[in-house]
């Protein structure tokens, strides 16, 4: 039985890494996106250097637990961002034979359970978009799955060995996303309902307690130790949250990134991934209530564990004021158990006939979930990909010696080309009025409408604001919703020419 769990699990990571690996080839995406993918990797440069020289963490934004890992594999892959990516790819397809695992832990002889969840960790589509990005939701992730199994296994043996990984696993996943230290509850609730049910003492509870809170605070205050006193980093996420029990009602909430206008409520935006095809596709969404009935006999702790992991995140979520479809990942991974639980417990029900069917409906379902991943990793890497042609043609475009202000493309410009780049959401009218005055040609890149929209509320919009007011914008280029002005004294400013933002 053993072997065969082995075999299968080993074939489910094969199976996830080479589909991953396929994805990566076919779409030339290097993993790099946006602003924070590029934050990642440029931490992972300086906290490599620090680490070959022998000095603490340098500040950063965020937990340092990616940037890390991709600092001891750039001594293997290079100091490129495949090395970010690579840990990732690795990440991202380790979880189906954990999720396969998980479902064996709750129920000993449901591998075709475990192997129809793993199966779909393999090709659900947000989750292996994410294994391509040089970001850290698929590492953390994989952390906190690790020890969650690791965790059933210590309430099932008692072995302190599995009371120490299950702590280190957890503290690695805190390391890397902040989020993942709200899993402290179920995961607390879940021991102690289990060190109840076997009559275990307090001073014994206590002291493992102890060693776990031990081992955590040792892990993740380790990135600290680089820090002023009194100035802590890593921590912007915590500052900047603002969770609050009514955003689970709102489409409109504001946040450190300006206004924001959502199609859906934030609660029953992160309510969909259980039956959106990106994460549950609407096939396994029936086997949700059968893994949820499947259950209902299990001890307290485990179903505590497989409930509380989701409800806890869930409900974090609702509250904060970002809508963002990679947050869900963070619950994903119990939603699976409980989709494997549900097929095998449907398996049972069947008769010899009927099961036949259930294993077609199955396969037709992960190909509907492959489908839907070749759509959305398509149009996502085609999008990023688009992004390195444009800031490309405007480095061509732009004389030697310009100076570019840009909002959206900043880190990409930067990344990809030699244009002198500026981020205009952090100058301040005082550096606009140096840079605008100066003998240098200035050009501006941005999205006009997004910074009309939502976002003319905070300093990026404000800055353009002053631009359009104080300067002519004339427009040079546009490529799909973005413009390329060229900055102007006021003095030549021709008010009969149409400025960006008036009607046209």
């Amino acid at each position: 039985m053993y072997r065969m769990a082995y075999a299968i699990s080993l074939a489910l990571f094969f199976i996830s890494l080479t589909v991953r690996l396929i994805a990566a080839y076919l779409t030339q995406f290097d993993g790099l996106y946006g602003q924070d993918a590029f934050a990642y990797y440029q931490y992972a440069l300086a906290l490599r250097q620090a680490l070959l020289m022998g000095e603490p963490p340098p500040p950063f934004f965020w937990p340092i637990g990616f940037p890390l890992f991709m600092a001891l594999i750039m001594g293997l892959a290079g100091t490129q961002p495949i090395a970010g990516q690579l840990v990732n790819l690795v990440a991202g397809a380790a979880i189906a034979p954990l999720v396969y695992w998980l479902v064996l832990a709750y129920r000993p002889g449901a591998w075709r359970g475990g192997l129809a969840a793993g199966l779909l960790v393999a090709v659900a589509a947000q989750l292996l978009l994410s294994s391509l990005l040089v970001m850290s939701d698929v590492v953390g992730l994989f952390w906190a799955t690790l020890s969650a199994l690791c965790l059933l296994l210590y309430c099932q043996r008692w072995q302190m060995r599995w009371l120490v990984v299950t702590a280190v696993t957890l503290a690695l996943a805190v390391l890397t996303r902040w989020a993942y230290g709200l899993l402290l509850v179920p995961w607390g609730v879940s021991s102690l309902l289990a060190c109840r049910e076997q009559r275990i003492g307090w001073r014994q509870v206590m002291a493992a307690g102890s060693t776990a809170v031990l081992i955590g605070v040792i892990i993740v205050g380790a990135q600290f130790l680089g820090d002023a006193p009194g100035e802590p980093s890593h921590i912007i996420d915590l500052q900047v949250v603002r969770w609050q029990p009514l955003n689970a009602l709102r489409q409109v909430t504001q946040n450190s990134d300006g206004v924001f206008y959502y199609e859906h409520p934030t609660g029953l935006y992160y309510l969909m991934p259980l039956a959106h095809p990106a994460y549950i596709f609407p096939l396994f969404a029936p086997f949700l209530l059968g893994g949820l009935w499947a259950i209902r006999r299990q001890p307290r702790a485990a179903v505590g564990l497989l409930l509380g992991w989701p409800l806890t995140v869930y409900l974090f979520l609702a509250g904060i004021a970002w809508q963002n479809w990679r947050f869900p990942l963070s619950f994903f991974p119990p939603l699976l158990v409980l989709v494997g639980l549900g097929f095998d417990w449907t398996w049972e029900q069947l008769s010899a006939r009927w099961r036949s069917a259930l294993v077609i409906y199955c396969l037709l379902a992960l190909v509907g979930s492959t489908a839907w991943a070749v759509r959305d990793v398509g149009r996502f890497t085609a999008w990023a990909n688009s992004h390195k042609q444009i800031v490309r043609a405007i480095a061509d475009e732009m004389p030697a010696d310009a100076r570019l202000l840009a909002f959206g493309l900043t880190a990409t410009a930067r990344h990809y080309t030699d244009v002198d780049v500026q981020e205009l959401f952090v100058l301040e009218e005082a550096d606009l009025q140096i840079l605008t005055g100066s003998d240098t040609a200035v050009y501006l890149l941005l999205d006009p409408e997004d910074m009309q929209s939502r976002r003319v509320e905070r300093k990026g919009g404000q800055n353009f604001n002053w631009l359009q007011i104080n300067t002519r914008l004339r427009e040079v280029s546009r490529y799909g919703p973005f413009v390329l002005y060229q900055v102007l004294p006021v003095a030549e400013k021709n008010f009969s020419q149409t400025e960006p933002g008036s009607d046209r």
